[in-house]
């Protein structure tokens, strides 16, 4: 389960923290196998690998849409080992999200947007929950031949903090197996958003794209919609999504929300189905905050 996305994403470290370990990630190739840059339709899609920031390797996990809209997923590893080859998922203690737009030339993105905290009511300490940083993003983008990584995303985030200037490097690679990938409907289960942490989200979501969950242990109650982003590439949606009730310290999470979410197979094997969410809101909504969800047909 989860093995093609996530069993090779390392141990991670932990959002900011500096005692955090470096994990590597299956999804980057080094430069030097780096092809040349291709059409830019050919590049977008999902790709994972590590973002490095003050020489510790986080997990990156991001989607990028033939218009340019980019999320991108920054923290601990959503696995760890089990024993063997087993694999289980964890919430990782703290992260972030950048939420942006690119300009695309052939293989040359640029762009701006925010970096956001996210897990805020679990780890209130991470610099960027309330605090978003303004960010800008440079990358390569290239061809690689091999049978799951098919591009390469490499280049840097540059964000202004209230201690200066931080460059964060990027490696990440293309995600691919076959697809696009039906979106799942019916019962799936949340393993990563934080209004999930306490106790098991059951999340619907039907054929026609509606989404509803109710977190017992965050009080949070969210309803959206998901449909085909119209740029492409197959496989990615529109979310939207209004939470509700979210009480005590997950009350920060109450408001509307917008995003992209990817439908993939849960494993090689393709037993079945995985939907990743990616989620934010600004400050015309509420207080600025961030969701990424990951969930798992039951």
């Amino acid at each position: 389960m989860l093995a093609a996305l996530l069993a090779a994403c390392g141990g991670g470290g932990s959002g900011q923290s500096a005692g955090a370990t470096s994990n590597s990630a299956t999804g980057a190739t080094s430069s030097s196998t780096a092809g040349t840059p291709a059409p830019t339709q050919g590049l977008t899609g999902h790709y994972v690998g590590s973002v490095t920031i003050a020489d510790v390797a986080y997990f990156g996990d991001a989607v990028v849409t033939q218009d340019g809209a980019i999320r991108l997923y920054i923290g601990g590893s959503y696995a760890a080992s089990a024993g063997g080859q087993n694999i289980e998922t964890v919430r990782p203690e703290s992260s972030q999200q950048f939420v942006g737009t690119l300009q695309m030339r052939g293989g040359q993105w640029s762009g701006s947007g925010v970096i956001i905290g996210q897990q805020c009511a679990m780890n209130p300490a991470n610099r960027f929950c309330g605090h978003p940083a303004p960010a800008e993003f440079s990358a390569n983008a290239s061809l690689v031949s091999g049978e799951a990584i098919t591009a390469t995303l490499q280049g840097e985030i540059q964000l202004i903090t209230s201690g200066g200037t931080e460059t964060w490097s990027l490696d990440l690679g293309q995600w691919f197996f076959g697809g696009p990938w039906p979106l799942p409907s019916g019962q799936l289960t949340d393993v990563l958003a934080e209004f999930a942490s306490s106790s098991d989200v059951v999340v619907n979501l039907d054929s026609s794209g509606g989404l509803f969950f109710q977190s017992p242990g965050s009080g949070c109650v969210g309803n959206g919609t998901l449909a085909p982003h119209a740029a492409g590439p197959a496989g990615i949606y529109d979310v939207t999504l209004l939470m509700e009730s979210c009480s005590g310290a997950y009350a920060y999470l109450n408001g509307t929300y917008g995003g992209l979410a990817l439908a993939s197979p849960s494993s090689i094997w393709q037993y079945d189905s995985l939907l990743q969410i990616w989620l934010s809101q600004g400050s015309a909504d509420g207080s600025p905050a961030a969701l990424t969800m990951l969930d798992e047909q039951l």
